[in-house]
């Protein structure tokens, strides 16, 4: 009997993110907090005996309505690319389980099969999200140990939100995490209260590494304590002074769209709105769920096609593993 594992792998906010230093390594020294939401794709895998790995991917509900949403114009625009997800080892989840495979020396291979709700190149971490749920999904189907160090190893040589995917412990999930060093060192912020956010996807999709080579270390760094502190006391009307995200500027001079959308979001009243990770994606804190539908559906009549509106709350980390 073949046995496959399956899984939903969350996307995740920035809620704050300053740069602190260049590293020796080229990479930037950072201090960010981030809260996974439930915008999710899905995976399943299943061990085979040929060796290798073979990945699928497609778009849900289906590629056409996705494009049709972004605005795409077909083969002639030049941002029809935006939906190609490549199969092969430049793919994470590709890596990952090729790693993983090697690492702990498995017999035979995998077969992935992706399905996409979370854009790509938007700064939700969709990718690393994903490599993170493979490699769960691997250990399960191997017996290797979800708290096996090696794993957590391997998703900081994948990319460095990978780890905060695997989550700081496999058996109490994490609702906010506190990254620092690349964003491998991880701080489990605790209990926290759940928010409830819109989403918005403008058709672009951006470069991390020309994001962050546009970007500025400043002289005094702000610390992210008062957020964390307003975070778990749930106090989401507050959040908006707290939030930080250093990243923005630069995002905002590669995507002009990104200030447009962020001009929509407060047109509409939400003020405590900004861009996620390197972006292109934005987002704003909603009080409650309903007002987070509400204001989705209003910003869909506005942005939609030329965008994707979703309205979201804070999940948790790491994705359950079911094993059929």
């Amino acid at each position: 009997m073949t046995l496959s594992a399956h899984t939903h792998p969350p996307a995740k906010l920035n809620l704050f993110l300053e740069l602190l230093g260049k590293r020796p390594d080229g990479f930037h020294e950072i201090d960010t907090v981030m809260v996974p939401i439930d915008l999710r794709d899905q995976m399943r895998v299943v061990r085979r005996h040929q060796r290798g790995v073979s990945l699928s991917v497609r778009w849900l509900p289906s590629k056409e309505v996705v494009a049709h949403r972004l605005g795409l114009g077909g083969a002639v625009d030049q941002r029809s690319n935006l939906l190609e997800i490549p199969t092969g080892p430049e793919n994470l989840v590709h890596r990952a389980l090729t790693k993983f495979s090697e690492i702990f020396s498995v017999d035979g291979g995998f077969d992935c099969e992706l399905d996409k709700c979370i854009p790509a190149g938007a700064g939700l971490g969709g990718a690393s999200s994903d490599a993170a749920s493979a490699l769960r999904c691997a250990a399960v189907l191997c017996g290797v140990a979800p708290h096996d160090r090696r794993l957590y190893d391997l998703a900081e040589q994948i990319g460095s939100d990978v780890t905060f995917f695997l989550g700081t412990s496999p058996d109490q999930p994490s609702m906010a995490c506190r990254a620092r060093g690349r964003g491998e060192r991880l701080e489990d912020l605790g209990p926290t209260a759940t928010f409830s956010f819109v989403v918005v996807y403008p058709a672009v999709s951006l470069s991390t590494a020309k994001v962050y080579a546009n970007a500025q270390v400043p002289q005094d760094p702000v610390d992210a304590t008062r957020l964390i502190d307003l975070l778990k006391g749930g106090e989401t009307s507050a959040l908006g002074e707290a939030m930080l995200n250093r990243l923005s500027d630069p995002a905002k001079k590669l995507a002009p769209q990104i200030a447009q959308v962020l001009e929509s979001l407060s047109e509409l009243g939400m003020k405590t709105c900004q861009v996620t990770g390197s972006g292109s994606a934005c987002f704003a804190v909603a009080g409650s769920q309903e007002d987070a539908v509400r204001y989705a559906e209003a910003l869909r009549s506005r942005l939609e096609p030329g965008a994707i509106v979703m309205a979201a709350r804070s999940s948790h980390v790491p994705a359950s593993v079911n094993v059929t």
